[in-house]
């Protein structure tokens, strides 16, 4: 079962293969990193490792990287690994540019680069927009929307005048 969670290449010469199996056994060592379930893609050319896939945090994002790294053969890696906070981030920056939607400040999850967007936004316009943006964002897998429309409440006008109350009127005298 664990075994479904890093995929490797088959066609490999011996060494190489050899070599991934050792990395595939020290990633799945990494309790953090089984424990979230990724699907992790890894190549290897003469020593060269590439990693690719999801990852939960960004610690686990760097670890992985230095655990791979570490291991005997391994001469380089390139780390192509996308943690959940980076599109949080960038989802947060696009829709944060928007005049309408950054304002309203949606809450943004995320979960293997599935983007879950909550919050009240002020028009049916804008829950389109915010899925726009969020879907147009290179890292988002897809994106689920629980925003909802918020009519803001209307503000009493004072015309410009301060209310003051007297001593009398505030409870004292």
């Amino acid at each position: 079962m664990a075994q479904e969670i890093i995929r490797l290449a088959d066609d490999l010469p011996e060494e190489d293969r050899h070599l991934l199996e050792l990395i595939r056994k020290t990633l799945l060592n990494y309790e953090p990193l089984r424990a979230t379930r990724p699907v992790l893609d890894i190549s290897l050319q003469q020593g060269l490792v590439h990693l690719q896939g999801r990852v939960r945090t960004s610690a686990i994002k760097e670890i992985a990287e230095l655990l791979v790294l570490h291991t005997t053969g391994v001469r380089a890696v390139r780390n192509d690994l996308v943690a959940d906070p980076e599109v949080i981030r960038a989802v947060a920056d696009a829709l944060g540019a928007d005049s309408e939607i950054g304002p309203a400040c949606p809450i943004i999850e995320v979960r293997d680069g599935v983007v879950l967007l909550v919050g009240e936004v002020p028009s049916e316009a804008a829950v389109r927009r915010a899925i726009e943006l969020a879907s147009n964002v290179p890292l988002v897998a897809s994106v689920n929307s629980h925003l909802r429309v918020a009519v803001p409440a209307m503000a009493h006008a004072t015309n410009g005048a301060v209310a003051v109350a007297t001593a009398d009127e505030r409870g004292h005298v």
